[in-house]
């Protein structure tokens, strides 16, 4: 059986391969999502820097996140952590660490495809509301499931109304 070719080798590498994407300021959830930071690309240390505006929310764990270039959606994702901890994994995404076998796919083709493009990146979030739990008498708090629920109601969405995922969602 012929292996797939994996879509997050081909890296973006111009800001006119953004053209055809869907401009948040028409996004039809954009205003359930709060502008949290921005990533700042240092090609030099081959790394993405954050520039807070709200550093709480920096901080808040459960998020789906929009990446905005220009006033294009890049990529609509979600995480159980932090954006800090979010832009710390994509700084693994080192060509070194590529060429080793080291990185995932996905880390690898957004910080390259980021520095490739060099350009300030507007964060924007929607945090999911934690899950209460009680457990064997422990009580506690998870944003897992429903930051996960939020990230498929946010991309099916996008899907049915732009009929095609932000360019550098490329996963399957």
């Amino acid at each position: 059986m012929a292996r797939k070719k994996n879509r997050n080798i081909v890296l973006i590498k111009s800001i006119k391969e953004l053209s055809k994407e869907v401009r948040f300021s028409e996004y039809m959830h954009k205003d359930h999502f709060t502008h949290i930071c921005d990533i700042i690309p240092n090609k030099k240390e081959e790394k993405l820097e954050i520039k807070e505006i709200d550093h709480n929310k920096t901080k808040e764990d459960g998020l789906v996140y929009i990446l905005v270039i220009k006033n294009k959606i890049f990529k609509i994702g979600q995480s159980i952590t932090n954006i800090t901890k979010r832009v710390q994994s994509y700084n693994c995404g080192k060509t070194e660490y590529r060429i080793s076998g080291t990185n995932s796919t996905t880390n690898y083709f957004v910080l390259q495809s980021l520095l490739n493009l060099n350009e300030r990146i507007n964060v924007y979030a929607y945090f999911t509301k934690k899950q209460k739990y009680e457990i064997f008498g422990e009580h506690g708090e998870d944003s897992f499931p429903s930051s996960k629920v939020v990230e498929r109601k946010v991309m099916k969405d996008f899907i049915h109304q732009y009929k095609k995922k932000p360019i550098a969602n490329t996963q399957r």
